[in-house]
């Protein structure tokens, strides 16, 4: 049994994938996570498959897509299988849990051994006990709007705490007593979820200040832009954008901040990892870095994610396989988050599901060809109420070229190789009128495939 890999899968939760330090696109720092995309691989064209916490969560969990299992749902749903959890317990692992779930509420003890540092209810009791203030900054009505729903906003204010004491610290703690007090005659499978960079952006120094807003670029997307759905004019979003400025200096401090953020995420990252060292662990330990969405940061006008623009879609996915033969490798394969869990059961010698909707990658973690550029690349979304005056939409992604599919409104193109910033919607375009009808139709047969509940509105358009 102890002959199998161990497993440590850490999230980081709306982190765009250009904070990643290696990649050389921002300020930001991130030497914990650049550690392991120089000893394994970063498939740096990686997408969510819903950019919503939730229904991301579940796909990669379950590695089927959310209407498959029912969640769709950012705060209804509830897991009822978790098949990669499952298989991992299964075969002996011994499954352990710290941090961030949202996958339903009382079920998490259905799928682990162990859990800890979900209910951020307790974090907040526990905080009290320190003597502190509370450290999750949900709770404070300054970085919240007075709009109803009353959702996180991007002001950025300092938190008053040390950083050992902060929600994410307190998440590692338990990451690394879970693996100190493991059952060492079993192979782990152990999780470690952050509640970051997700905002409200209140942090302590000296993250709060480690990057000046005065260097933050403005994006050549900042701001509503030409030809765009009425969806993005009409969103509950579009909304919070307006209300912190269409002015870029008001956001810079916001960008500087969610910067400062991240690196306090890859400084606990990097606390995890050093209790593997310690403990010899990294030779035997796959281990995978991941976030479950990004955000928009004011990127086509909007706050916060659930659109398919490449802030809120393209996530952070780096796999370190203990003594590979690929390390430093920045593969460009079209990949999902639905593929984690068919490669880590394969990396383990465990059995596949047959239900399962994701490619295998370990191929390319073995140094073979991954996924071709023409394979489909699909993700939807749902809106979680009418207050957010938006409409469902599919996209399909293939050889760069993405297409949007907005229900009862216009559709989009992009050419992401010629226009990474999504500036120029081809869809408008009747030159393009023979992509957007050949990309509608592998839209319509992918969402057949999958029985998406929406796939007869779908071939109704032409």
């Amino acid at each position: 049994m102890l002959d199998r890999p161990n497993v440590l899968v850490v999230i980081s939760d709306q982190q765009r994938s250009d904070t990643l330090g290696f990649r050389g696109q921002t300020p930001c720092r991130t030497p914990h996570m650049d550690r392991l995309a120089q000893e394994g691989v970063s498939f740096d064209h990686a997408m969510t498959p819903c950019p919503l916490c939730l229904p991301s969560r579940s796909a990669l969990f379950t590695g089927v897509y959310l209407h498959e299992n029912n969640m769709l749902d950012n705060t209804k749903s509830a897991l009822s299988e978790c098949q990669l959890l499952d298989t991992f317990r299964s075969a002996g692992y011994q499954v352990s849990y710290a941090g961030k779930w949202h996958l339903g509420s009382g079920n998490i003890d259905m799928f682990t051994d162990r859990n800890d540092g979900d209910s951020t209810a307790l974090y907040s009791q526990w905080c009290a006990k320190q003597g502190i203030i509370d450290g999750w900054t949900f709770n404070d009505p300054r970085v919240r709007t007075h709009r109803e729903p009353s959702m996180s906003t991007p002001v950025a204010l300092p938190l008053g705490i040390q950083t050992e004491m902060t929600n994410d610290a307190y998440i590692a703690d338990f990451a690394i007593d879970h693996i100190r007090t493991r059952d060492r005659s079993r192979p782990f499978f152990q999780v470690c979820s952050f509640n970051g960079p997700h905002p409200p952006f209140m942090i302590p120094e000296p993250y709060f200040s480690m990057y000046d807003p005065a260097t933050v670029i403005v994006p050549e997307n900042f701001g509503p832009q030409l030809d765009e759905p009425e969806v993005n004019q009409t969103s509950y979003y579009r909304q919070l954008f307006l209300d912190h400025g269409v002015d870029f200096d008001s956001w810079r401090k916001s960008y500087a901040v969610y910067w400062g953020f991240t690196s306090l995420i890859d400084d606990q990252l990097g606390r995890v990892l050093s209790e593997l060292e310690a403990q010899d662990l990294m030779k035997n330990t796959i281990v995978v870095f991941l976030s479950d969405h990004g955000e928009n940061l004011g990127a086509h006008g909007l706050w916060h994610k659930m659109v398919a623009y490449e802030e809120s879609i393209r996530v952070p996915l780096i796999i370190r396989v203990p003594e590979g033969k690929m390390q430093a490798v920045r593969s460009k394969a079209p990949v999902s988050l639905i593929d984690v869990a068919p490669t880590l059961s394969s990396l383990c010698g465990l059995p596949m599901h047959n239900d399962w909707r994701g490619a295998n990658l370990a191929p390319v973690l073995c140094g073979d060809d991954g996924p071709p550029p023409t394979r489909p690349i699909f993700a939807l979304h749902r809106p979680l109420g009418d207050w957010m005056h938006t409409k469902p939409w599919r996209m399909i992604e293939i050889d760069r070229l993405k297409y949007v599919w907005h229900d009862g409104d216009i559709a989009e193109l992009f050419d992401l190789s010629s226009d990474p910033f999504e500036k120029k919607n081809l869809a408008i375009m009747t030159e393009w009128r023979d992509e957007v009808r050949e990309l509608h139709k592998q839209l319509v047969t992918l969402m057949c495939e999958v029985s998406d509940p929406l796939a007869n509105r779908a071939i109704s358009i032409n």
